[in-house]
């Protein structure tokens, strides 16, 4: 299903947003203020959007029984990935030993899986990878916090629930079981002809534009932070080379394999399997998550040092994420 040319084309034209960043940020054109406001942009406003719209389909249940082999298949890969993650870089330093493991456990599966997978799928297939995100930020919000602090107090189900992305997650799953996503575009096919469908139709228009922005604006902010750091001596660093191998090839691997075991004992119905299969395997192929750095700053981890992996990760993706695509065809 998914075409790995394609995949490919698709991941460069994220990086020449990153790229402009990168420029913006070397010449100086922009400050240190500027990546983190439009961070804050993204986080609260164009991700939101993203997750909302893409709720705006016809319930099907097919497609109800799809997202929900994504929760599950989701709940089981972070879930693997955390106890594989907790016998690795033991010997690490404490504030390095915690960013390696949260940064392959994490994917950037947000700011750069899901505009993927509306480029190279459809957007017809957001919803499946909006149920992937959903269980992102409930194990970045536990098992993210203990892997930094290795303290269960700042485990919160308070912003487990409550934060930036499930909050939008579940209001458009409303819209969703409720049918409300399929009126909403039977009024835009229908146009503008009276004061309801207007109204609707400048709400999607609006949610369409600000979801349109996630992939630029996110790697952009990428790019500026790219261009403040310093790679004297990151390739001598003997837990690197590691740390790339698993994240992109390993934890994707194992997430094929469990979903390949699952759909030959026929627990992952053939109807839905090249759909889940294609949409966790892109989501668990992009390069580790930007709020390993994020975290990193908050919970007194090394953040230099999580800027340099996630930058390092991010590179190599555009290699590594058309490869892991070919898993597909096996």
């Amino acid at each position: 299903m998914v075409d790995a040319k394609l995949l490919l084309i698709s991941v460069i034209t994220l990086f020449c947003y990153l790229f402009v960043g990168y420029i913006l940020r070397k010449t100086k054109l922009v400050d240190t203020s500027f990546s983190r406001l439009l961070s804050v942009y993204v986080l609260y406003v164009a991700q939101a959007a993203l997750f909302v719209h893409g709720f705006f389909v016809d319930f099907d249940a097919k497609i109800l029984k799809g997202v929900a082999w994504v929760f599950g298949i989701a709940v089981i890969i972070h879930f693997v990935s955390y106890l594989f993650v907790l016998k690795l870089f033991k010997n690490a330093p404490e504030k390095i030993r915690c960013v390696l493991r949260y940064a392959i456990i994490f994917s950037n599966a947000g700011y750069m899986g899901i505009p993927v997978i509306s480029d190279i799928l459809g957007e017809k297939y957001v919803i499946y990878a909006t149920f992937y995100i959903f269980v992102f930020n409930i194990f970045n919000f536990s098992i993210g916090r203990l892997i930094y602090t290795n303290d269960k107090k700042y485990i919160k189900i308070k912003e487990i629930v409550i934060n930036p992305a499930v909050v939008p997650l579940t209001i458009g799953f409303i819209i969703f079981i409720t049918g409300a996503g399929g009126w909403v575009t039977d009024c835009v096919a229908v146009g503008n002809t009276n004061l309801v469908t207007t109204g609707v139709n400048v709400f999607y228009s609006v949610l369409t534009t600000l979801k349109n922005t996630v992939a630029p604006a996110s790697m952009i902010v990428i790019g500026c932070r790219l261009a403040e750091i310093e790679f004297r001596g990151v390739f001598k660093d003997k837990y690197l080379y590691p740390f790339l191998f698993i994240r992109h090839f390993g934890v994707p691997f194992i997430s094929w394999l469990i979903m390949k075991l699952l759909s030959l004992i026929g627990i992952l119905s053939a109807d839905v399997a090249v759909v889940v299969m294609s949409i966790v395997l892109v989501l668990n192929s992009t390069p580790s998550a930007a709020s390993t750095t994020m975290f990193a700053e908050i919970y007194n981890g090394d953040a230099r040092y999580s800027g340099k992996l996630v930058a390092i990760s991010t590179l190599l993706s555009v290699v590594t994420m058309p490869i892991v695509a070919l898993l597909l065809k096996v």
